[in-house]
């Protein structure tokens, strides 16, 4: 099951320095990232246990691959810091009660769980620990 809520996406990106008015955010790697959406997903890990993951997604149009300047080496920081600087922020919304938060990147809009080949992605999956993200 899937829930988007994009107010407090909103209301989360207002509160990020570095948000300029146009939503743009500035990250590490200085390349144009701009919010696109925020979905609270329920899983089942391997265990039987459920779990609620934070997909947060950007569009980062400087990452494709063939007319991208920006590789997942430069980018894997920004990923870093946009789970740090928003992904926190969303999941203290919930009160904490997201297992996982899962920071995607793309040249250009795709809707989530589709497939195209032609669609740079770069991803990385974190769990929170007392306010800090923990790559998975």
């Amino acid at each position: 099951m899937t829930r988007l809520f994009a107010l407090p996406v909103a209301l989360a990106l207002m509160a990020v320095p570095g948000v300029a008015q146009v939503g743009r955010l500035e990250v590490p790697s200085g390349q144009l990232v701009l919010p696109y959406e925020a979905l609270w997903e329920d899983h089942i890990n391997e265990d039987g246990a459920r779990e609620t993951w934070l997909i947060i997604r950007f569009l980062a149009p400087q990452i494709a691959r063939e007319k991208g300047q920006i590789k997942f080496g430069d980018a894997e920081p920004d990923i870093a810091f946009l789970c740090s600087e928003i992904g926190v922020k969303l999941a203290a919304m919930t009160g904490g009660g997201v297992d996982q938060v899962v920071v995607t990147l793309m040249d250009q809009p795709l809707p989530r769980g589709m497939r195209d080949t032609g669609v740079t992605k770069f991803m990385s999956a974190y769990r929170i620990d007392d306010g800090v993200c923990i790559w998975n």
